[in-house]
């Protein structure tokens, strides 16, 4: 999305960190409201209270669930004119990172190859003549559909728009920039709050940082290059919406930054 320049001695530590690897989060709400505040920062908002859940918030499984993803159009399927493979990047039972290329099935659920904590990223792979992407709206969800959905791609997009990323096992993240803004749709001067949102493996929230914008500018905040923070292993990071100051504000928000093993120093 944008370019992040990193001093020469931070790049020297990621390297000698060992495996690195780069972290980009996009999200979007295209409709906060007043009645509804806050609501987090990904396009499954717009499903409201389903199946008793109430997704302004991203559900996050407290145990490894059974996933399957589906669309609600029969032409997302393996021959059709929509998406036909879609690849999820997702956390096992152990929060090891994996991913699985799924042929999609339209309407009918394609089972997800084993249960799964986290979903990081929903895409689509190969396409028929529909725009390249997804004719459906599709949903990464609970076996069964009687459950949460845990990723949402809006029909016509191509991946799942959300700020969430969850840390792998076995490797921390450096959070080096955030980027948020309000998108036009009217011509209303809008106000939104946003926070920088982190949960522990037990539970524990913590909003450790608050952005205030209008719709005249988005912001991008970083701390001269180097990271803003570090994140432990099987921490969600995100980032919410606290408030607006008129409904129907359609918001963004982006996450960058590395996944890196531990950096050991010696004199």
């Amino acid at each position: 999305m944008y370019d992040v320049q990193v001093p020469y001695a931070y790049a020297a530590s990621l390297s000698s960190g060992g495996a690195t690897s780069r972290v980009s989060t996009l999200g979007n709400n295209p409709s906060v409201d007043t009645a509804t505040e806050p609501e987090d920062v990904w396009s499954g908002a717009t499903l409201g209270i389903l199946n008793g859940i109430d997704h302004k918030f991203i559900p996050k499984p407290q145990a490894p669930t059974s996933m399957e993803i589906v669309s609600d159009s029969a032409n997302d399927i393996a021959a059709g004119t929509g998406a036909r493979t879609i690849l999820v990047a997702y956390l096992d039972a152990n929060y090891a990172a994996k991913t699985t290329i799924l042929a999609m099935n339209g309407t009918t659920p394609v089972a997800l190859p084993e249960t799964v904590m986290r979903v990081n990223m929903v895409t689509v792979v190969t396409s028929g003549t529909f725009g390249s992407n997804n004719i459906g709206n599709v949903s990464v969800r609970a076996a069964g559909g009687l459950g949460a959905t845990y990723s949402y791609l809006v029909a016509g997009l191509g991946f799942a728009r959300s700020s969430l990323f969850t840390v792998p096992a076995n490797v921390s993240m450096d959070l080096l920039s955030i980027f948020v803004s309000i998108n036009r749709v009217d011509t209303n001067t809008r106000a939104a709050t946003f926070t920088l949102c982190n949960q522990n493996q037990a539970g524990r929230l913590i909003k450790g940082l608050e952005l205030a914008i209008t719709s005249d500018s988005a912001y991008r905040h970083e701390a001269a290059g180097v990271p803003l923070i570090n994140y432990a292993t099987r921490t969600d990071v995100w980032m919410r919406c606290e408030s607006v100051n008129l409904s129907g504000t359609n918001v963004t928000a982006s996450l960058f930054g590395y996944t890196r093993n531990a950096v050991n120093f010696t004199l």
